[in-house]
């Protein structure tokens, strides 16, 4: 749920950054409550653009912040959001009012859940995640902290994600399968079978490579 009176700060303002500042906007969320922390502003609102680090000082310590940072720099957002928990800081969550979420499920902290999103009963989703449009999310899964779905993705029943996965678009995964952490499905995979920690799958069937370079 967005409160109107909240002052946001979106930590990072690439692609993820920008499209959460439009979603607030079109949900008719006040522009003068969004402060934005990042080194490449390309928006001139003045005294709400502030260098990416600012986020520490205490003069913006009233704010609830969501690092908005993408799949490339996934690793630094979890530095970012632990920091955070540990100094005590505010953290934003962002569900899309089209999006549907379960009332049974655990949704953590800086969590992003784009438009048309299916989030069944018993999911977990850490702190971090990001879920692109129209993804789906069955029952009784549990995704790990700083994971990037990407647009179109179904997850079925009983699957267990480690943290700072990648998951391409349309990329589909069976029931009752374990992804090992910071494993890489490419788009359009279909994944029926677990993999280990650091996995890279593609194709369908799903095919191990050395290395899949997401740009």
């Amino acid at each position: 749920m967005i409160y109107k009176e909240t002052k946001i700060g979106l930590i990072g303002f690439g692609s993820v950054g920008k499209q959460l500042y439009n979603m607030l906007l079109e949900n008719n969320y006040p522009e003068e409550s969004i402060y934005i922390f990042a080194d490449d502003i390309a928006l001139d609102i003045n005294e709400r653009c502030n260098k990416f680090n600012d986020f520490k000082l205490d003069v913006y310590k009233d704010l609830h912040y969501i690092p908005t940072l993408g799949y490339l720099s996934k690793n630094l957002k979890y530095e970012i959001l632990s920091y955070l928990k540990e100094q005590e800081y505010n953290i934003f969550t962002f569900i899309h009012p089209s999006a549907f979420v379960s009332k049974s499920a655990k949704i953590g902290k800086g969590v992003i859940i784009y438009p048309l999103c299916n989030v069944d009963q018993g999911v977990v989703i850490e702190d971090g995640t990001i879920i692109l449009n129209s993804s789906i999310i069955a029952h009784d899964t549990y995704v790990g902290k700083c994971t990037y779905i990407s647009p179109g993705v179904s997850v079925s029943g009983f699957v267990s994600i480690g943290e700072l996965s990648f998951l391409g678009t349309a990329s589909t995964l069976a029931n009752n399968i374990t992804v090992g952490r910071k494993s890489t499905i490419a788009i359009g995979t279909c994944l029926t079978k677990s993999i280990g920690e650091g996995s890279y799958v593609i194709g369908n069937p799903f095919q191990f490579k050395q290395n899949i370079e997401l740009s």
